[in-house]
């Protein structure tokens, strides 16, 4: 369950589990430990672009809500939304729900998904890239590349998308660089664009039944109208 919803790094914590988040000024970060194994460190950023302060912090039922309100200074915002769909011995499940808007006429925000190098307290970014792993025509199935072996055990991590996120992809920037990206390209003022990636962290590889079968899940879950 969810605690610290209000503070400055809410935790989730179940089954050996634990998630913590903290906001900053390009998104979220999230460190996911598990008993026995070296931390993950990931993030959602803004790429090319700087967010105001969170403004809101709260849980609605069992979803964590982080909001990053447009500024004069900073005309792109962000709303997360952040669920725990599944946590038991060998897997972490979360949904990400990531909405973007901007008050610019002309801009091409992009959103990001990283995981950290080194260690998971001071981590480098940039140097894990995603690499397809599955697509079976509905779900896109990503997974990073694995941590040096001097670096100990460490939690793996997997990005599961479906159909509806597809088009939103920076195909390029993931075919040349392994960059996870959504949008990038022209976004109009107001307009308000959504995904809904899952990220699954597990104790050890992922069976191609289990992929199946998340993606099978994420697909049934209904892209929410508002955060």
């Amino acid at each position: 369950m969810w605690e610290n919803a209000d503070r400055g790094e809410p935790e989730f914590r179940a089954n050996g589990w634990k998630l913590v988040v903290r906001p900053d000024e390009q998104g979220a970060r999230m460190l996911v430990c598990r008993d026995g194994l070296v931390a993950t460190s990931a993030r959602l950023w803004l790429a090319d672009h700087s967010l105001g302060p969170c403004s809101e912090r709260y849980l609605r039922g069992d979803a964590l809500h982080l909001c990053f309100a447009d500024t004069t200074s900073q005309p792109v915002a962000i709303d997360l939304v952040l669920t725990a769909i599944e946590a038991d011995q060998d897997h972490l499940i979360l949904e990400s729900v990531i909405s973007l808007r901007t008050s610019l006429l002309d801009s091409h925000p992009a959103v990001e998904l990283q995981l950290g190098a080194g260690h998971p307290q001071r981590p480098r970014w940039g140097e894990r890239p995603w690499s397809p792993v599955a697509d079976n025509g509905a779900t896109l199935w990503l997974r990073s590349q694995p941590a040096p072996a001097d670096e100990g055990p460490r939690v793996s991590a997997s990005v599961f998308c479906d159909d509806r996120d597809r088009v939103s992809i920076d195909s390029t920037a993931l075919t040349e660089h392994g960059s996870l990206r959504f949008f990038g390209d022209f976004l109009e003022k107001g307009v308000i664009r959504k995904v809904q990636p899952w990220w699954v962290w597990s104790t050890g590889a992922i069976t191609p039944d289990f992929a199946d079968q998340l993606g099978q899940r994420l697909a049934s879950r209904p892209l929410p109208l508002a955060s």
